[in-house]
């Protein structure tokens, strides 16, 4: 069953009130109840440096302990932690339907911000017509990661979606259908024999995109497969979730 045209303003919307809504989560506040890891140390990638200010490598049940759900269709997908290709990660099931899970988190637009995870398709939504970013129709994927940023109103508010793509070409850049204020981005394309890794420099993409500097903290980060507009199914993995800020320009000792 095809969800109504308002699904990309559901995600923003949910992600935007509960980020309005719940400062304790600025404050790292949840991370002391739920218990969640918090990772303290750095990375050093060649000349930059990861500050992670929240990392999840989903390696028990209770991997997405702070992450909620935002039922978007009929029916939620099914996300599951699970081992797979040796590793400990989310599952993304869909049949017919359409779920995303987000975390809430702020991150200074005032400091250099990344966002990296893993990923890996399995199985992609059946199509009846050609894959397209720039139609409503058929609005289906089999993986894909939001980054939200703050607005005051939900009308301004504006997110970057990654996408993996069946067919269409990695570095396809599109308006959402549903809005101008959200930017997709194709990262994988096509069936993976293993896992994808990514890592995505957030001013950078967001300048690239928008076409001009980044203004407002990021809110939320989010991930979905589904498969309600096709009525189909789709099958996709998360692992190794991490964002945080970057450090530039680090010697290496």
């Amino acid at each position: 069953m095809k969800r109504p045209g308002i699904t990309v303003f559901l995600i923003l919307l949910s992600l935007i009130l509960i980020a309005t809504a719940e400062i304790f989560f600025e404050t790292g506040l949840l991370d002391r109840l739920l218990g969640v890891m918090k990772k303290e140390e750095v990375t050093v990638e060649g000349a930059v440096k990861l500050l992670p200010v929240r990392s999840f490598t989903f390696e028990d049940a209770g991997g997405l302990e702070g992450w909620g759900e935002k039922i978007l269709a009929n029916d939620k997908t099914e996300y599951s932690i699970v081992e797979h290709q040796g590793s400990s990660c989310v599952k993304g099931s869909s049949v017919d339907t359409a779920s995303t899970l987000f975390i809430k988190q702020k991150l200074s637009c005032a400091r250099d911000i990344y966002v990296s995870w893993d990923w890996m398709a399995e199985k992609f939504p059946e199509r009846k017509d050609p894959e397209a970013l720039d139609k409503k129709k058929e609005f289906d994927f089999v993986a894909q990661v939001y980054v939200v940023f703050h607005a005051r109103f939900f009308l301004n508010s504006k997110a970057i979606q990654y996408v993996w793509t069946e067919e269409l070409p990695v570095g396809t850049v599109c308006d959402s259908p549903y809005t101008k204020n959200v930017k997709l981005l194709v990262l994988q394309s096509g069936l993976s024999e293993g896992w994808k890794h990514e890592q995505r420099d957030i001013k950078k993409d967001f300048r690239e995109l928008f076409g001009k500097e980044l203004e407002k903290d990021v809110d939320a980060v989010a991930f979905m497969t589904d498969a309600d507009s096709t009525g189909t199914s789709a099958v996709a993995y998360y692992d190794n979730v991490s964002l945080g800020y970057v450090e530039k320009n680090v010697r290496e000792k």
